[in-house]
């Protein structure tokens, strides 16, 4: 009956212990942390000419792997880069394969259902771009095709608005950014939506800035987080201390400024920084 009880209470204490374990307490214990990152979605994540992770969302994530290695009192913490794209960067999470997404993510209620998000680390906005001189506005498209980042918070978006405002077009879904750009440029689609910073690097970034424009209309409010698993309000608070410590120090300025280049930050945007970062 002894032996018995030992082992109900050790099986107890295990079942306490796997409860009460968190990522923050796994990234510690392996020393390594996981970002997820796509490897499609330049200025905020995308892969380099050498095949490396970069862009702003993923510098953000390289300072925060700093800032919780001295947060845990760690001399390093080792960085494991699994790329992932706009459909499988959730599962990934949620599968246990990657610890924190770093890339251009909104956070929006529904979301929060399974997903936890840091503070604000960007505001931006879907925009579409055109054909010069074709249109003016989205509402002329009648009878065309659109096209849009499939598993997006604009994909939803788009689809509504056409449906709303009962205009007669299609929607195409694109798996990235670059191939529903030259799509447009070749005349296979009318319009192409996405968030104008992404746009906008990615025209310049294509070669395209001749042959396409921004329609310059804001159809939503995209606040970019980094984001984990629900409940891990520790690795949340960590990930929070080190984007606060970026605001504060002015560092994020010089990241926009490395990863995105001449791009005009709007005075929304950078009021943010000043907004959402946290004091100690």
């Amino acid at each position: 009956m002894i032996r018995t009880l030992v082992l109900a209470v050790g099986a107890f204490v295990a079942t306490i212990s796997a409860a009460s374990a968190d990522v923050l307490t796994d990234i510690a214990q392996r020393g390594t942390i996981r970002f997820g990152y796509r490897g499609d979605a330049p200025p905020f994540s995308y892969n380099s000419v050498m095949g490396q992770p970069t862009g702003l969302a993923v510098a953000l994530c390289r300072e925060a792997a700093t800032s919780i290695a001295r947060q845990l009192d760690l001399p390093k913490v080792d960085i494991e880069w699994v790329e992932v794209n706009a459909r499988t960067r959730f599962p990934a999470i949620l599968e246990d394969r990657v610890d924190i997404h770093c890339g251009p993510a909104s956070s929006t209620l529904g979301r929060r259902k399974t997903l936890d998000f840091s503070i604000l680390y960007f505001v931006d906005g879907a925009d579409a771009v055109i054909r010069p001189a074709e249109y003016e506005t989205i509402f002329e498209i009648d009878g065309g095709t659109v096209g849009v980042l499939g598993g997006t918070t604009t994909e939803p978006l788009v689809r509504d608005l056409i449906q709303r405002n009962g205009i007669l077009a299609r929607v195409k879904t694109f798996k990235i950014h670059s191939d529903g750009l030259t799509a447009l440029v070749s005349g296979g689609i009318d319009a192409y939506f996405g968030d104008s910073a992404i746009l906008r690097f990615q025209l310049r970034r294509l070669g395209f800035e001749d042959r396409a424009e921004l329609l310059g209309e804001t159809f939503s409010f995209e606040p970019y987080a980094l984001v984990m698993k629900r409940g891990e309000t520790r690795l949340r608070l960590a990930i929070d201390r080190a984007l606060s410590e970026t605001y504060d120090n002015g560092k994020i300025y010089n990241l926009i400024l490395n990863e995105l280049g001449d791009y005009d930050i709007s005075a929304q945007a950078r009021a943010v920084y000043g907004i959402v970062g946290l004091p100690e």
